[in-house]
């Protein structure tokens, strides 16, 4: 089952290929903290696919299908990917 994904975020790598492009796009995880500032709590890495045409560093909103897929680390632990097959990516203003 797909589950359908919308979401903003800053492209930190871009990978081509014949067959499109993949995009790493880092969206930042926000909480609320003691003084109800938010503040950063981390972020959140996908693998986008799609059409060619951005840069890194460039902000875009992304929806999509996500799919995940482990995966074994270097040091031998397991990891989670989050990849995103894009219906749509478009650029947002900074």
């Amino acid at each position: 089952m797909a589950v359908k994904v919308e979401f903003e975020g800053y492209i930190k790598e871009v990978k081509p290929f014949d067959w499109g492009t993949v995009y790493t796009v880092a969206h930042r995880q926000v909480i609320m903290n003691a003084q109800k500032q938010w503040e950063t709590a981390g972020y959140d890495y996908f693998e986008v696919s799609a059409e060619p045409g951005f840069e890194e560093d460039s902000k875009v909103k992304v929806i999509g299908n996500l799919k995940t897929k482990r995966f074994d680390k270097r040091d031998g632990s397991k990891g989670v990917a989050l990849q995103v097959r894009a219906d749509s990516i478009e650029a947002v203003q900074k």
